[in-house]
């Protein structure tokens, strides 16, 4: 008889929930850990009422046996099998697992421009999560600016809560064009994206392709922005600037999967310079490069909700087998639909990736007095300084200017100065790691807490809500 092993998954999102009900369903032992007061990530925040598949209702009804830990996160990895939690309710403890999957998903990625640490500049993710989930708005005229298609859903967000709304997207309009045919082969997405449209245009939302937000101003909050033409590499084109008058500016120019846990652990990282992305490396079944770690959803490449639900599935199947509770040809079985369903969704994700990539002129936006890291106060002009007598990398610029020691531990500011060192530096990043390092505390928490030896590991009943 299989002994049951115990799953740990971390991230409670469309992802983690997937792999979570693919472990529990072939006899694993799971448990969830989600740093929020209630599962379903980004996508399914603001949605409680959704019963489809990777919703926290379809959770609830496919994962009995399941435990989760709310409002808990990873604060330290001290040996391989073994994970350090802290849990607003119970404090800290240690947790044992014999298989993991990484299920951290991603955050807007940050970007520097004059002007983005005034009141009233968000981030496009951060305004669509006030106005689903509070039914708050960032202002009355509000500007959505950036490149993807997730503008599209921000600014729908906002104009059905009553804001007047303008759209600036960085990519040509053609490139919107060869998108409708792309996605055309997709039913469900090209639904999506024409219900956007048509609402927007309804609502008398103004699209405007080919331009960037370049500068934001304003004493107390925003009070303008500027908007400028740019090329095909995103440089502002001389001579075409506009100033807006608004009161709110929300920054997406895509998503930065969420990677310090897996750096943490020790999984191989790769870059991928097309997409600006870094990724968790994985093999096709979504193996880590360690033994019984898997990677699921946007950590392994930004692919949307639908990419992240079958990845799931394929990391939960994976545990399971790897952990002899499939036989090879159930798993063969079972993961031959998740595959067909991947490499169809792939193609889509694929095409938005690339098509709506940063280009280098977004890292030119900064001037000397954009502040790069505001956690520690250092602008454009403090790294640029760093630079005359040291080495263009992270660490020579981290060193000389405190930049990425702050709160944040660099997740604000690192994907920006790697991009900026990379494209105006020529500063070549190494293979397979992240070139920055991360210390625990992984998460902020409560120093009286972290000091206190983690309590034992205890019974996941006292814990845990069983489901």
């Amino acid at each position: 008889m299989t002994v049951a092993r115990r799953l740990v998954v971390i991230g409670g999102g469309a992802a983690g929930m997937a792999a979570a009900v693919q472990a529990a369903r072939h006899g694993m032992r799971v448990t969830v850990i989600d740093e929020h007061a209630r599962l379903g990530g980004q996508y399914f925040r603001g949605r409680p009422s959704s019963e489809i598949e990777g919703s926290p209702r379809w959770f609830a009804q496919n994962a009995r046996g399941v435990l989760v830990l709310n409002q808990s996160v990873v604060v330290d990895t001290p040996q391989q099998g073994t994970l350090t939690i802290w849990s607003q309710a119970q404090g800290g403890f240690d947790l044992a697992y014999d298989a993991l999957v990484l299920a951290t998903g991603a955050y807007d990625r940050p970007v520097p421009l004059p002007g983005w640490t005034l009141p009233g500049v968000f981030t496009a993710g951060g305004a669509s999560t006030l106005a689903k989930a509070h039914g708050v708005t960032p202002g009355k005229r509000v500007l959505v600016a950036g490149a993807g298609p997730f503008l599209l859903s921000v600014a729908d967000d906002l104009a059905a809560k009553g804001c007047a709304v303008q759209v600036v997207e960085a990519t040509p309009f053609v490139t919107a064009l060869r998108g409708l045919a792309v996605i055309g082969r997709d039913r469900e997405i090209l639904q999506q994206t024409v219900g956007f449209l048509a609402r927007l245009t309804r609502r008398g939302v103004k699209l405007r392709y080919g331009a960037m937000v370049t500068r934001i101003e304003g004493m107390e909050r925003v009070a303008r922005a500027t908007i400028q033409r740019v090329d095909s590499q995103w440089h502002p084109l001389p001579g075409t600037a506009e100033s807006v008058e608004v009161d709110a500016v929300c920054l997406g120019f895509g998503f930065v999967p969420q990677l310090e846990l897996a750096q943490a652990l020790g999984c191989q990282i790769s870059y991928r310079a097309d997409t600006c992305e870094f990724l968790v490396h994985t093999d096709d079944a979504l193996r880590t490069s360690l033994s019984q770690i898997y990677a699921a959803g946007e950590i392994t490449g930004i692919g949307g909700v639908r990419v992240a639900i079958a990845e799931g599935q394929l990391a939960g199947l994976t545990a399971a087998l790897d952990t002899s509770h499939m036989t090879s040809d159930q798993y063969a079985i079972a993961r031959q639909p998740v595959l067909t369903r991947l490499a169809h969704l792939g193609r889509v994700a694929e095409w938005v990736r690339t098509a709506y990539r940063p280009r280098d002129g977004l890292w030119t936006l900064a001037d000397e007095t954009t502040m790069l890291c505001r956690c520690e106060d250092v602008s454009l002009a403090a790294a640029q300084a760093a630079l005359a007598h040291n080495p263009a990398t992270p660490y020579a610029v981290k060193t000389a200017t405190r930049l990425g020691m702050g709160l944040c531990q660099g997740r604000i500011c690192h994907p920006a100065l790697i991009e900026w060192l990379r494209t105006q530096h020529q500063f070549t990043l190494p293979h397979k790691e992240l070139p920055w390092r991360i210390r625990p505390p992984l998460r902020p928490v409560p120093l009286a807490d972290w000091l206190v030896a983690p309590n034992p590991a205890v019974e996941d009943a006292e814990r845990a809500e069983v489901l």
